[in-house]
């Protein structure tokens, strides 16, 4: 027979549960199962908010990492399309200079060679210069003259070697061309660069009549530049009566700067 001891745990624990329950199921313990749930409300209130909390915590923090990573891939994204945005315009932008060297060319049946400035020369002594990038082997030869997309005359070579020539400006000192002005005297003189920021017409006879607004152009004259290539205009004019010559200062109507396409002219 099998004996049951009677402080046996497992034996206390069920003989409570059932009087537990049969106290329950007679509704005896409503007024003290009130009482206890109005005590632990609060802090099952307080517990299943906490809970609430960390839910919406977790959340956010997930939010937040997702969204992190989506800026992230935008930012990338954007710096791609602004690579490629800036290849597209600067390879429109060459190919627009292109055509209009190329078409300049073919109105004045010009023989042209087409070519990109790859750098850029300031010195005391030559002023400002171009280096391009073509040479001998493209036909190329000092005293060419060389214009800007447009057909305006910047300057002329001055250096040349098998795949690269370098150009001095018509701001540059001693950087002449032979001029003319385009006034009822046809004036005719000498173009030479002051400072690197303007030119200057020397040599021009005290009886020639010249003003502001006198276009300039290349005279053709002495040399491999042809005649009628736009240098700039009059903006001032020195003339003192006990002097035998005048001199002019001519503004180009080109920024240097920006040239980035330019056209030597081959007779």
């Amino acid at each position: 027979m099998i004996k049951i001891k009677k402080n046996n745990p497992l034996v206390i624990f069920l003989v409570a549960a059932g009087l537990l329950l049969f106290l329950h199921s007679t509704s005896l313990l409503n007024p003290i199962e009130n009482l206890f749930w109005l005590a632990v409300k609060p802090l099952a209130t307080g517990l299943y908010g906490w809970g609430e909390s960390f839910r919406n915590f977790y959340t956010d923090s997930q939010n937040q990492v997702d969204l992190n990573a989506q800026v992230a891939r935008l930012v990338k994204e954007n710096a791609a399309l602004m690579v490629v945005n800036s290849q597209y315009r600067e390879t429109a932008e060459e190919n627009k200079k292109l055509r209009s060297a190329l078409n300049f060319n073919a109105a004045n049946n010009f023989r042209g060679v087409v070519a990109n400035v790859i750098a850029k020369e300031d010195s005391s002594e030559d002023g400002r210069g171009l280096v391009i990038n073509r040479g001998t082997s493209d036909g190329l030869r000092s005293g060419l003259g060389v214009v800007s997309e447009e057909g305006i005359i910047i300057g002329k070579i001055v250096e040349v070697k098998v795949a690269t020539a370098k150009i001095c400006l018509t701001t540059s000192p001693n950087c002449q061309l032979a001029a003319a002005l385009q006034n009822e005297d046809k004036t005719q003189g000498i173009t030479d660069g002051d400072l690197g920021l303007t030119i200057k017409m020397n040599y021009i006879p005290q009886l020639q009549k010249i003003g502001p607004g006198d276009p300039v152009i290349t005279s053709g004259l002495g040399g491999d530049i042809p005649r009628g290539l736009v240098i700039g205009k009059v903006v001032k004019v020195y003339n003192a009566s006990n002097e035998v010559w005048q001199e002019a200062t001519i503004e180009p109507p080109v920024n240097f700067d920006n040239l980035t396409v330019v056209s030597v002219i081959i007779p």
